[in-house]
């Protein structure tokens, strides 16, 4: 019966060599790094990992000191691919190999690269005398790995700088941004443990809010009973709520006059209708005062009713001011109903 096997017979048995420990592979741009502690097996001299279906492959000898330390190889030039496979195995001074440790990942690339996406800012706004830019971001696209977001920006000694601020932050604060200029911004993503970092392209931010959060209404001429219809929900930073002056015994026109708590620059008012409500004013006229006292008449604007989308008015004359008030001229009925009022700049901070 040995004969149906003999001469598979070695003599003396085959003497196989420890395989690696706790390998592992981790991704890259056009490339891996591959990591393995060597076998304790004293007669273990090499290590050789194959790729491409053994096709290709690299030999790491192994170091002359009796150390087991942790070994490392990074290979170069990988065209990207959802899926690689990498094949571990050792050798012992008799050429016998071990058993193959096998490791599997993908390797990244200009495709990738191609398809990530900048987070999203939800809204810029310059706080505070002097001024403070809060970016305030959206959710960031965490799945395919984004991380940090990267502000650049220009400060006020004219030094060029960049904020980094990591994706489980929602807001990024640069207080020393200098007036005229403006920020851009990218964002960075490491995936699945890759070894290298990939950026989206710089997006250059072109909209900056003033905030709210110094605004009071000073005076109004009326409002209809109901929290639903207070003067002060049109600076609410909500276009879907209203202010709604009193149905019975208003008539136009009507106004409000905000105190923004210090002077700013205003440039471009935007004003909203209240969502899907067309009883806004079809004219209005800005005014502007330093004092409280002495106003500026800033011109008389039409207003589109039909549409829920922000409607923004340039000041052409862009004058310095603490307050400011709106002032509906006309409108489809008696009384006015109102969304959002807000002051918005483009492209830059104000000087």
């Amino acid at each position: 019966m040995d004969s149906s096997f003999e001469e598979f017979i070695v003599a003396g048995g085959i003497d196989y060599p420890g395989k690696v420990i706790a390998a592992e592979v981790h991704p890259g741009k056009n490339r891996v790094e591959l990591t393995w502690i060597p076998s304790s097996d004293p007669n273990v001299e090499k290590t050789k990992v194959f790729w491409n279906n053994y096709q290709d492959s690299l030999l790491v000898e192994l170091p002359e000191s009796d150390t087991r330390d942790t070994l490392s190889l990074i290979i170069d030039n990988l065209p990207e691919n959802s899926s690689y496979s990498f094949v571990l195995k050792t050798y012992n001074i008799k050429g016998n190999e071990s058993v193959p440790v096998e490791l599997v990942t993908p390797v990244y690339g200009a495709s990738y690269e191609g398809n990530i996406r900048n987070r999203p800012i939800l809204n810029s706004l310059i706080e505070g005398s002097p001024e403070v830019v809060s970016i305030l971001w959206d959710e960031a696209n965490i799945t395919d790995g984004a991380y940090a977001v990267e502000v650049k920006y220009t400060d006020t000694l004219d030094v060029s700088k960049i904020e980094t601020s990591f994706v489980i932050k929602d807001t990024t604060t640069i207080k020393d941004m200098k007036r005229g200029t403006t920020f851009e911004y990218r964002t960075l993503y490491i995936p699945e443990s890759s070894i290298d970092i990939f950026y989206t392209p710089y997006e250059q931010n072109d909209t900056y809010y003033l905030s709210k959060s110094d605004w009071n209404v000073i005076d109004f001429s009326t409002q209809h009973p109901g929290d639903e219809n207070k003067v002060e929900n049109v600076i609410d930073g909500n276009p879907g709520t209203r202010w709604h002056t009193d149905a019975g015994t208003s008539s136009y026109p009507h106004f409000v006059t905000i105190d923004m708590g210090a002077e700013h620059t205003l440039s471009n008012f935007e004003l909203y209708r209240m969502t899907d409500d067309d009883r806004a004013a079809d004219t209005f006229r800005l005014w502007s005062s330093t004092d409280n006292s002495n106003w500026t008449d800033l011109g008389e604007f039409n207003f589109d009713r039909f549409t829920n989308e922000g409607q923004v008015f340039n000041i052409t004359s862009a004058p310095k001011a603490r307050y400011f008030k709106y002032e509906g001229l006309t409108g489809p009925e008696g009384y006015m109903v109102t969304g959002e009022i807000s002051i918005k700049y483009l492209n830059t901070i104000p000087e």
